[in-house]
């Protein structure tokens, strides 16, 4: 009885695929998993954004502003990059909370114009159609969260009166006063 000792090609084979195959399984599942979880921050971002346009001050809000860098790489998403700088430089402008009226109305118009073009850069980037439009539309935001908002803005500024500059704080004595 004699063994053939010979190697066939298709046994290196049958080695190499049995050795290789599910290593390269495991890498190709791993680089699935990165790139979903890399369009999934991409998508939160957007959506975060959209949901919260009509609330840029909510936390929210400021924290898909934070991420977009980390969602959007400069290298792969430059024109993305570049409306988020254009957007962030602006948001620092001082013009925000100029005491004249029409110099804060610009800005708040510059501030929509910007996001609006920030976002629908992203939109592309995704490969979602959504019209300037829509992006420019302002969102459902109740009345009452304005009032509510108008409000403590009020309350803030006229603590600030009292703590900073002295203001007097009117006292309203209701009812009877004790029996001594």
């Amino acid at each position: 009885m004699s063994i053939d000792w010979s190697i066939k090609a298709t046994d290196v084979a049958i080695i190499f695929a049995t050795l290789v195959g599910p290593i390269l399984a495991v890498w190709a599942s791993e680089w699935r998993q990165r790139q979903k979880a890399a369009s999934d921050r991409r998508e939160w971002v957007f959506r975060t954004l959209m949901t919260t346009r009509g609330a840029k001050l909510s936390p929210e809000h400021v924290a898909a502003i934070n991420h977009i860098e980390f969602a959007f790489p400069k290298g792969q998403y430059p024109e993305v990059d570049d409306a988020r700088a254009l957007y962030r430089k602006h948001l620092r402008s001082p013009d925000s909370v100029s005491s004249e009226l029409a110099v804060r109305q610009a800005w708040f118009n510059r501030t929509n114009e910007l996001f609006s073009d920030m976002l629908h850069l992203m939109a592309k980037a995704l490969g979602v159609q959504f019209p300037k439009s829509e992006i420019t539309e302002e969102s459902y935001h109740p009345d009452a969260y304005l009032l509510s908002e108008n409000e403590l803005n009020e309350i803030r500024s006229l603590l600030l009166e009292v703590l900073k500059q002295g203001r007097p704080l009117n006292i309203r004595v209701v009812g009877e006063p004790p029996a001594a």
